[in-house]
């Protein structure tokens, strides 16, 4: 009689115990994993604002030709969640069907060597 009571419950407690295991957090996924389209994010921080002035110039002058991506530019003012991707700010990183297809990090001199990768990866 006592096993009758004590096997189904312990059965239970299995299924329900491995049903919690499989379950997948939402902040595990990547989130370079929910852009299906190409997308521009920019990754600005405070503390390197006097770097950032090449990267401004550059997203005004691509704003003119293309316009539609930079209007549609993601700004983070962090990395948390892109850890994997950016390294140092500032960062511009274009991403395309769920893949890193451009990126700059760090002090750039002049604003052309922006503009050059960016017009390249956007006129495909």
């Amino acid at each position: 009689m006592r096993y009758r009571t004590v096997i189904p419950f312990f059965l239970m407690l299995f299924v329900l115990s491995s049903c919690s295991v499989s379950t997948v957090s939402p902040f595990t996924k990547n989130r370079i994993d929910s852009i299906h389209h190409t997308q521009i994010l920019f990754f600005s921080d405070e503390n390197h604002i006097d770097k950032e002035v090449p990267y401004y110039d550059a997203i005004l002058d691509l704003e003119k030709k293309y316009p539609h991506h930079v209007d549609q530019m993601k700004v983070y003012d962090n990395r948390k969640g892109w850890e994997e991707e950016i390294n140092t700010f500032p960062a511009l990183m274009v991403i395309n069907h769920r893949h890193v297809v451009m990126k700059i990090e760090g002090s750039v001199k002049k604003k052309e060597d922006i503009i050059k990768p960016m017009q390249h990866v956007l006129a495909q």
